[in-house]
């Protein structure tokens, strides 16, 4: 009874969008867009948005849906990345318990992130043309460097947008992913990603793996295995 009670809570209950390790990626080529991110708590795929056609925010961390509609708005109106950031560092949205991020492609030669100074060590962020990485309450500081060199490796082999967000999240648990998470890496795990085509608040692909209890499964794990069972479902 007590944890038919306590489940019927959680569902009652309003989640706050987290994640410890995170990574946009914006194909020049193609327009595509994708986001994931992995973390030691219940569910974390309420973290980014994608703006089809024009770029992606990340907001983590404690995470603040304010700042994240908000920028998604700027994004929408063809700011920079810069401007964004600027504007979500507003005391409004409590930045220094923030991490952001944007990656347009209009400017895709200059994501832009921020991480507060109330955020969890080891994190911080890496960027480069079309990506940004970031993490907080983090292994180690090797965790955001994995990730980064794991997607620039995977976009010399012009491997598909799905396949690069996994091997970036796989690339962050392999070093250490969420401190909390011990061996575990991580709890929840998600990928998600848009044409440029695709139709405002829709995702060309979206899976994500949430609720894994401590001690249990890597969540990052899960998310191959049903990635790979997508594929072998839309193979041409």
């Amino acid at each position: 009874m007590r944890d038919l009670v306590l489940f019927l809570l959680l569902l009652l209950t309003p989640f706050s969008s987290w994640a410890t390790w995170s990574i946009i990626i914006i194909n020049p080529k193609t327009g595509e867009i994708g986001i994931a991110g992995a973390s030691c708590t219940y569910n974390c795929s309420g973290i980014g948005k994608i703006i089809p056609g024009q770029g992606a925010i990340i907001v983590q961390a404690m995470s603040n849906a304010d700042a994240r509609r908000q920028g998604a708005r700027m994004i929408q109106a063809g700011h920079t990345p810069q401007a964004i950031i600027h504007a979500l560092q507003d005391p409004a949205f409590k930045p220094e318990e923030q991490q952001y991020a944007v990656v347009t492609l209009q400017q895709i030669d200059k994501p832009s992130t921020y991480t507060g100074a109330a955020t969890s060590p080891a994190g911080g962020s890496l960027t480069a043309t079309g990506i940004s990485v970031q993490g907080n309450t983090l292994a180690n500081q090797d965790v955001l460097t994995a990730v980064m060199q794991a997607v620039v490796k995977a976009q010399t082999q012009d491997l598909p947008m799905a396949e690069l967000l996994m091997l970036a999240l796989e690339a962050g648990s392999q070093a250490g992913g969420d401190k909390r998470c011990g061996e575990q890496r991580a709890s929840c795990a998600f990928i998600r990603m848009a044409r440029s085509d695709e139709k405002p608040n829709k995702s060309t692909l979206f899976l994500e793996f949430f609720g894994q209890k401590r001690g249990g499964p890597n969540a990052v794990h899960l998310l191959r295995g049903k990635y790979e069972r997508w594929k072998a479902k839309h193979a041409s």
